[in-house]
């Protein structure tokens, strides 16, 4: 890889550090096949960053990041929010990487992409949207960063410093945005920061990305307006509080014009192609996401989402007997609803009834057949009830199913170990950390797994190639 200059690494934030606060793992192989039909534009900029590279990057500044900020590991809340980016990166003009979508726990309303297809959205963000097409409108902004690879476009320009390099400037500046003195710390660790005018190369960039959103939005039948309404919101925020807080906004601007512009574009699609502006799964998953971080005074809007964020409360707060009470009455009312039987299901076997919550899970499954969530929760409840080797057969036949599927494979590793297969249970975590780019972590387990393979010849042969494809992809 060609060096390049990390003082112009910038990473699309929609929003800024200090904006007023607001109180994803899969298999691809649908997005593999849409993707395969778009065309290759044959980008320039291959020359000093290839794709390999840039996923590289992105990949390095996860792994950076896992142990400065908490991601929520909820699967209901991971599966809506990569169904609806992976419906979106389907549809955008330029793809080029599988989607690659992770949940922040922050107040902080901001979202960012950095190199590689690797989008992260935060709480925060998340619970300011108040209806679907405002979510997908961020979601479609960050997604045309990725697929324009407008940070490739950037460091295109420029040489100077190693991928190791890049990928601890953008995890600086992305600290940043959660916690200052962090973002300091590491940046004065890796590089200095860009001047103000390197910085402002993004406008174009930032308009782009407004233009090929709308598209994208178009396509999926989402209506746009939820960009622009989203937008004018974060400008009356930003004026009640104060522009000190918002000095990001100078490199990503947010303005009268920028505005206009989106409303322009919109008011040309006929009303009849605008699609939906919200959905249920979107109210859910934001009532769910309101309980699992304790934002009790947003406005839900419906008494459903009022009635389910507080029974996640309670759930989370082992109140079993009243979560279990709202959960009842919600699936009651809404038969089949994944978002109320599974973790009412969890609410009995967590309070000892596990008949009634098996049988509840054999319904679901019934309904959802291969659903990789249930499934997984099934697995869990076979180890918790001293039948691990069915758990571990179960999560065999689950990966043969859904080969790329992390979480999964993770299932797979735990009932290992309580199967008494160490070898087996190393080896899938390995798998798990190597698919999720965490190099070191992987290594490590494959080590374990290896000491464990005393006689079986075909193991160490399997693992040693697994080893030397960490220390290969670890090089600079």
């Amino acid at each position: 890889m060609n060096k390049i200059a990390a003082p112009l690494i910038l990473v699309w934030i929609f929003c800024l550090p200090g904006l007023a606060t607001a109180d994803s793992t899969r298999s691809h192989s649908n997005f593999s096949s849409l993707n395969s039909q778009l065309p290759d534009l044959g980008d320039p900029v291959d020359q000093t960053l290839s794709k390999a590279e840039e996923q590289k990057i992105g990949a390095e500044v996860f792994e950076k990041l896992r142990s400065q900020v908490q991601f929520i590991d909820d699967p209901l809340l991971l599966r809506y929010l990569n169904d609806l980016g992976d419906r979106l990166m389907a549809s955008a003009p330029g793809t080029r990487f599988p989607p690659n979508f992770m949940l922040i726990n922050s107040p902080t309303i901001n979202a960012f992409t950095v190199p590689g297809g690797y989008i992260a959205v935060y709480s925060g963000l998340f619970l300011f949207a108040d209806n679907e097409s405002e979510l997908a409108g961020v979601l479609a902004h960050e997604i045309a960063h990725a697929t324009h690879r407008h940070i490739a476009q950037m460091l295109s320009r420029q040489s100077g410093n190693s991928a190791l390099v890049i990928a601890g400037f953008v995890a600086a500046l992305l600290l940043g945005s959660i916690n200052p003195d962090m973002g300091a710390a590491a940046a004065a660790s890796s590089v200095a920061g860009a001047t103000q005018n390197e910085i402002n190369f993004t406008r174009m960039h930032e308009r782009e990305a407004d233009e090929f959103a709308i598209q994208t939005l178009q396509r999926v039948h989402i209506d746009p307006h939820g960009l622009v309404s989203f937008f004018e919101k974060l400008q009356r925020q930003s004026g009640d509080n104060g522009a000190a807080q918002y000095a990001f906004l100078l490199t990503h601007p947010l303005n009268n014009e920028r505005i206009s512009a989106a409303e322009d574009r919109i008011a040309a699609i006929p009303r009849e192609q605008l699609g939906t502006r919200d959905s249920l799964s979107f109210q859910l998953a934001r009532a769910r996401l309101a309980g699992l971080t304790g934002a009790t005074k947003i406005h839900l809007g419906t008494p459903v989402g009022e009635s389910y964020r507080q029974a996640v409360l309670d759930q989370a707060h082992g109140n079993w007997t009243a979560a279990r009470s709202l959960l009842d009455k919600l699936y009651r009312t809404h038969p089949g609803n994944l978002w109320f039987g599974l973790p009412l299901a969890q609410v009995l076997f967590a309070h000892g009834h596990t008949k009634e919550a098996q049988s509840l899970m054999d319904e679901l499954l019934a309904l959802y057949p291969g659903n990789a969530i249930l499934l997984r929760q099934s697995v869990h409840w076979l180890i918790k009830t001293g039948n691990p080797d069915q758990a571990y057969k179960t999560a065999r036949a689950m990966m043969e199913q859904d080969p790329g599927n992390r979480r999964i494979v993770l299932s797979a590793a735990e009932a290992a170990a309580a199967a008494g297969d160490h070898l087996g249970s190393h080896e899938l975590l390995g798998k798990y950390f190597l698919m999720g780019n965490q190099l070191v972590a992987a290594h490590q387990e494959y080590e374990l797994a290896f000491s464990y393979s005393a006689g079986d010849s075909l193991a160490q042969e399997r693992l040693d190639a697994a080893l030397k494809q960490i220390e290969s992809r670890a090089r600079p």
